[in-house]
């Protein structure tokens, strides 16, 4: 049975299941097991890696036709929210990027692809967190004092370290998925010093195609979820160019807020350059008060002031010499300053932090990350599709079986026609 289409073998709802279990279980071996002690019904891992990878294409595609519907609108359209659709009371943006290795010959051996960010098989991916949220609007800052986590000597040295990890290369060694996680410690804790904004939907993107096609998707998705039209808009993401490029070409209207944790990842590394933890902690603590209450340019002060003392860094210094760290940090600081008014966001009742997207790039990365794990291009953009499907609380992927099995010719998605 090995050759034979999984659509003319499996019932839609054994395919369903199939499906799921490929793009939940950490591997196709794992998900054939899965569905055995759960459906009681032996499919081979190569029957299910077909049939997750045949449906992930049609998801994309339909996709695709979904941007294209929104390419194709007219300005004014793209800044209402589609009819029907009931916008939330705030809009939130969330993107960062993930890593994947892609076996493929054609691809590898690609002048494009030999730069210094995809090193070896490895690859990156683009994930985008879509998020409507609730909040209040407050007469001042409803939290002017920075929460303890965030002074937390032990706790802030795990999460700078934890940050920095993430946006490295590609390590030999990865941490094991189960190990507990700061960002994920912060993505489920509730702010006890003010009502931070609420979470009500959640609709997640993933490629592993370049910025050019992930732009217009995020903004397709963002349009189609009634975004355009919310009375509070934000784009929160970290320093990267790359993310603020997609701000500026395709949500210059919603504000921008620098993520507060990378912010502050910055600043404590900053204050311990060439210095003892004893000596370093209340500068850190001083500094940390500054960022949170949006007085960054007394921080930028103090780091011009500690330059001076240490001197400018020479081009044989390591990264992590002082010079270079704190060099490192005031250049951060000087370029992000007007996305860091951390104390009008809360007043605003505005996210400042983008952990969330931080902890669904790793629930997507325990399927497509790993260094056992080799994907074709086809098969990984197929299984991030399928994977940021089922992270959506949206549940795009039900209305996309109901909608396959109502009508396998083709038509308009569901999306597209309550948009049209």
């Amino acid at each position: 049975m090995l050759g034979i289409d999984p659509d003319d073998t499996l019932s839609p709802g054994m395919l369903r299941k199939v499906v799921y279990g490929g793009s939940h279980s950490v591997s196709f071996r794992h998900a054939e097991k899965d569905i055995f002690e759960l459906a009681e019904s032996r499919v081979s891992a190569a029957r299910i890696r077909r049939a997750t990878e045949r449906i992930g294409q049609e998801r994309v595609a339909q996709r695709q036709a979904e941007v294209s519907f929104w390419n194709a609108l007219g300005l004014p359209q793209k800044q209402q929210a589609p009819p029907g659709k009931t916008p939330p009371v705030v809009a939130c943006v969330q993107m960062d990027g993930g890593r994947m290795q892609i076996f493929d010959r054609q691809e590898s051996d690609a002048p494009a692809e030999k730069d210094a960010s995809q090193q070896g098989l490895w690859r990156e991916n683009k994930v985008g967190c879509l998020l409507g949220m609730t909040s209040p609007v407050h007469e001042q800052d409803p939290c002017p004092q920075i929460p303890q986590t965030f002074v937390d000597p032990q706790r802030i040295a795990k999460l700078a370290r934890e940050i920095k990890n993430a946006h490295s290369p590609a390590r030999k060694r990865q941490e094991p998925a189960e190990k507990a996680s700061v960002v994920d410690e912060l993505v489920q804790e509730r702010p006890r010093h003010w009502k931070a904004p609420e979470i009500v939907s959640k609709t997640v993107v993933a490629t592993r195609q370049n910025i050019d096609v992930f732009g217009p998707l995020l903004a397709a998705t963002a349009w189609m979820l009634g975004f355009a039209a919310a009375a509070r808009k934000a784009f929160v993401a970290d320093g990267s160019d790359t993310n603020w490029s997609v701000w500026r070409k395709y949500f210059s209207h919603y504000t921008p807020i620098l993520d507060f944790v990378h912010a502050i990842c910055y600043v404590y590394q900053a204050a311990l350059a060439g210095r003892t933890l004893e000596e370093a902690w209340p500068i850190y603590c001083q500094w940390a008060q500054w960022v949170w209450a949006g007085e960054v340019a007394a921080v930028i002060a103090a780091l011009r002031t500690r330059q001076e003392e240490i001197g400018l860094p020479q081009e044989a210094d390591p990264a992590t010499s002082p010079q270079k760290v704190v060099a490192t940090a005031l250049g951060y600081l000087e370029n992000q300053q007007s996305r860091m008014k951390y104390a009008e966001y809360r007043q605003q009742g505005l996210p400042i932090s983008s952990v969330h997207v931080e902890s669904t790039i790793k629930q997507i990365n325990r399927r497509v990350k790993g260094t056992e794990k080799f994907w074709s291009t086809g098969g990984g953009e197929s299984l991030l599709q399928l994977s940021a499907d089922g992270l959506s609380d949206t549940l795009p992927l039900t209305v996309f079986w109901q909608q396959r099995y109502r009508n396998r010719s083709g038509q308009r998605s569901y999306a597209l026609a309550t948009a049209a």
